[in-house]
């Protein structure tokens, strides 16, 4: 039978799936595609387009201020990887390794409570956190007698502080799904090679580095592949906090293709910033994953 009858045999199944297949091609497959091909042009999104063929490529490579913007991007990336994929794990393992499954149960449902709050708050809250004069930061440096009770600290408009200070939001950085994502895959390595490492001799850490790792490669891969696609995706601290400043020292790629779009009416060349942000990313995130599973295999 060939692909054509089979397909005309089960048309009832792809009638009812075409709306989902139509979607995706709409929503996720044409603007991607779409802003490829205006990166050739110079557009306004409104105008005409002019095809200007690889002038937006080469005065992107030229651009002081993307280039500039690549390396802090990593800067904040690199950091917030390792605390997004580690921080989790040891309170997953903290978790885990209560006896009591009701006291289990709410750690996991506390772990949780954070997510119901909106992202833009949690931005806020550090905002206000990072007051130059009241701000909790400053209260309690003040508080334990690290600075004079008349100091003053902008976090955010010191260029010497800004990335620390990004780095650090989100502190205890554990709220969320990836400590329940980390109990599942714990949840689910057998008791019997617990116990059988126990009666071993092997200690806390040997086992986690011996056994609860190796099984939670999986996981550790998914927070790193969907960290770095994130975090080089993400400009909301930038459109909330800071505005790419002090200066340009918090321009990232992607705010610097949010303002030549929408501020500067530049979209054929903020298309071309997103078209080198996706091979990149998805180079990085190849690079990524295979480097992951040579070292599980």
């Amino acid at each position: 039978m060939t692909l054509f009858h089979r397909a005309w045999k089960s048309r009832k199944a792809y009638l009812f799936l075409s709306p989902l297949f139509i979607g995706l091609l709409l929503f996720c497959y044409y603007p991607p595609v779409s802003g490829i091909y205006h990166s050739f042009f110079d557009w306004d999104s409104v105008g005409k387009a002019t095809y200007i063929g690889l002038d937006n490529y080469r005065e992107l490579f030229r651009d002081k201020v993307f280039l500039d913007s690549i390396p802090t991007a990593f800067i904040i990336l690199v950091p917030r990887l390792l605390i997004g994929v580690i921080v989790p794990l040891i309170a997953a393992e903290l978790i885990f390794s209560v006896k009591k499954k009701q006291l289990q149960s709410l750690y996991r449902i506390l772990i949780l409570l954070p997510i119901v709050a909106p992202g833009v708050v949690g931005l806020l809250i550090w905002k206000n956190i990072y007051d130059p004069t009241s701000g909790l930061a400053v209260a309690l440096l003040k508080g334990l007698g690290f600075i004079e009770p008349d100091a003053v600290i902008d976090w955010l408009g010191d260029p010497s502080l800004i990335i620390p200070s990004i780095i650090f939001m989100g502190f205890p950085w554990i709220g969320g799904t990836s400590v329940l994502i980390y109990m599942a895959g714990l949840m689910n390595i057998s008791s019997e090679v617990i116990e059988s490492a126990e009666l071993d001799g092997a200690g806390l850490m040997r086992r986690i580095w011996s056994i609860d790792i190796p099984h939670l490669m999986g996981q550790i891969r998914f927070f790193l592949i969907f960290g770095i696609i994130g975090g080089l995706q993400d400009f909301g601290i930038q459109i909330v906090l800071t505005s790419g400043g002090p200066g340009y020292s918090t321009y990232v790629p992607a705010y610097y293709m949010y303002i030549e779009a929408f501020t500067a009416g530049r979209m054929g060349y903020a298309t071309t910033i997103g078209t080198v942000m996706f091979v990149g990313i998805f180079l990085l995130s190849a690079f990524a994953y295979r480097g992951m599973r040579t070292e599980s295999n």
